[in-house]
């Protein structure tokens, strides 16, 4: 009997564990919180911090305010206000869109560290303008100086086919205020910069946009008539891949 028992924790265990893939990250706060959340603007981002927050956020009312102040336009474009009490409301305040999401996040942050006592009053201004994650990643999905698989970006079947694990890579960045991400390898291949990758690169922009995450191409090339070749139509395109010499 005792040996049964022990079989049935295991698997419920086993169970738990393989649901659990990691993609969340620190988010894995309850996702039926139900909060309620008002804005006095709409965007594709402010769509993705009142989601974040209907889905996890445990305490009273969360208003996210979008106004153009003196006090707010000293806080640029990333900054915002927290003000308020977990028991009679919050609000956030910041100039843009993007000010809200990471105002958003940066609240539950503090409930998931049980770091709200009593009254909120919080200003975050970023010391950068400019956040980025920096890949060295090319094009045949191997990674320079990289030791942990292959990379995200499947290059072979975008732009038909975009995987989830782009929203959650976006998010994940947005949640700790990461603005930005160079997709190629700073030894940059110039088929990046041709209409074929331009539109899987367009695809990826799609996901992280409302996210607030831009995406950025490495162009830097010591041989300049190599990425005049490529990028010119018809017959360069058969130099490219190839030294930038004839086939």
């Amino acid at each position: 009997m005792r040996i049964h028992f022990c079989i049935l924790i295991l698997f419920c265990m086993a169970n738990h564990l393989s649901a659990e893939n990691g993609h969340r990250l620190w988010l894995r706060a309850d996702t039926n919180a139900n909060a309620q959340v008002t804005t006095n603007q709409q965007s594709p981002i402010v769509a993705v911090a009142v989601k974040e927050l209907q889905k996890q956020w445990q305490g009273t009312p969360v208003q996210l305010k979008i106004a153009k102040t003196k006090e707010t336009q000293a806080l640029g474009n990333d900054g915002f206000t927290i003000a308020g009490n977990p028991q009679t409301g919050v609000t956030v305040t910041a100039l843009t869109d993007r000010g809200l999401l990471y105002g958003a996040y940066h609240l539950l942050r503090l409930q998931a560290t049980a770091a709200i006592a009593g009254n909120i009053n919080i200003t975050e201004i970023p010391s950068y303008q400019v956040r980025i994650l920096n890949h060295w990643d090319n094009l045949d999905r191997s990674i320079e100086r990289g030791y942990a698989g292959r990379s995200l970006w499947e290059w072979e079947k975008l732009p038909d086919e975009i995987s989830p694990r782009y929203e959650e890579y976006a998010r994940a960045n947005a949640s700790i205020g990461i603005n930005g991400a160079v997709l190629n390898n700073v030894n940059a291949n110039p088929k990046i910069l041709t209409g074929e990758y331009l539109v899987k690169v367009k695809a990826l922009a799609d996901v992280f946009r409302p996210y607030g995450l831009k995406v950025i191409c490495r162009s830097i090339s010591q041989r300049p008539r190599h990425w005049a070749d490529c990028l010119t139509p018809t017959r360069s395109i058969r130099r490219c891949g190839n030294g930038g010499k004839e086939k």
